[in-house]
């Protein structure tokens, strides 16, 4: 097998020089870099995967960030990363992930640019105003997003999204529908792009059938099944609670759900998400279904578009969701 010290010898230089070229560290000249980089081809040295990579400045690696809070799960996110992966690996790149507070977003993604590590990113978990936005794309790094900045920037970057305000619209118009006009909301605390656009298909579809939107039936909790269950008890202790409730995700769902079961009361809900466990819940949850596999193919075409230097024709999707109609929303069922 073809050591690091065949390589130095017949590229005529020192181990160390190999090593710094291979990691990509040291100041080593151009011409010394080039032939050792293709003396380590030649040889079918085993490190010669990374060689061709830096020699074409490609890492062939993709970065994407996971957020993860104590307590908190996301079936929504692990799908959308599990369609990620099988969309990537068979194009010959790989994904790597990373951690990423809230509050220190764009340091992480500072690191891997300086050191190379990756090519370009995969977005999510994305907000209002989100400053990932502006930093890579001031940097010319080529990425993709599953979700809105809610800037101008959202005209020039490449992003897919899930009409949220049409899926809480329709979710919102069939318990109208049901007969229901006392509707409550528990959705998430303002600022999140795409909880902001749920909470106004809410009020929209409210607003086209002459109910009068009322700030009591309106919940705010964090993407928890316990701040779910939170919400539901406190609707439940209103003088007039609701008939019917609308949640902005499967999650905050199940947690009401819960709470409803506990104190034998029966109310209409629905959820958005549409995860494997919404078939499965006590009743079945009815549930707003976005199309993730769709949503994956059009950001790693996009993505691997503009890492092959190639013009992205249409850079921005909104697709349409679908509501599965369980017996969560029918209460005669």
């Amino acid at each position: 097998m073809t050591s690091i010290k065949d390589v130095a010898k017949q590229a005529g230089v020192s181990i160390a020089t190999v090593s710094l070229v291979l990691n990509n560290k040291g100041n080593i000249s151009e011409e010394t870099r080039q032939r050792v980089l293709q003396t380590v081809e030649r040889l079918g040295y085993t490190r010669s995967i990374q060689a061709r990579n830096l020699r074409e400045q490609q890492s062939r690696t993709i970065g994407y960030a996971q957020r993860t809070q104590r307590g908190e799960f996301n079936p929504l996110l692990d799908r959308f990363l599990y369609e990620l992966v099988n969309r990537i690996e068979p194009t010959g790149r790989h994904l790597l992930l990373f951690q990423s507070e809230p509050k220190v977003r764009i340091t992480p993604y500072e690191e891997l640019i300086k050191s190379r590590r990756v090519d370009g990113f995969v977005l999510s978990y994305t907000e209002a105003g989100d400053e990932r936005f502006r930093y890579l794309h001031e940097a010319g790094v080529p990425f993709v997003a599953f979700g809105k900045s809610s800037t101008e920037l959202d005209n020039v970057t490449h992003w897919v999204d899930v009409d949220g305000q049409y899926g809480i619209y329709i979710a919102t118009e069939h318990l109208i529908q049901q007969g229901h006009r006392r509707i409550g909301f528990i959705g998430w605390p303002p600022g999140s792009a795409s909880g902001d656009l749920r909470f106004q298909g809410f009020q929209d579809a409210l607003t086209d059938y002459g109910i009068a939107i009322q700030p009591d039936l309106i919940c705010r909790a964090h993407n928890q099944i316990e701040h779910g269950h939170q919400a539901a008890q406190k609707l439940l202790q209103l003088p007039q609670p609701p008939t019917a409730v609308v949640c902005v995700s499967d999650i905050l769902a199940i947690g009401a759900m819960q709470y409803f079961n506990q104190a034998n009361r029966r109310l209409a809900i629905t959820g958005f998400d549409d995860t494997p466990t919404a078939a499965f819940t006590y009743p079945a949850l009815t549930s707003v279904r976005q199309p993730i596999e769709e949503v994956t193919k059009l950001l790693v075409d996009m993505l691997l578009a503009q890492l092959d230097g190639q013009t992205v024709l249409v850079k921005q999707h909104n697709l349409k969701p679908e509501l599965i109609i369980r017996a969560s929303s029918l209460l005669d069922d």
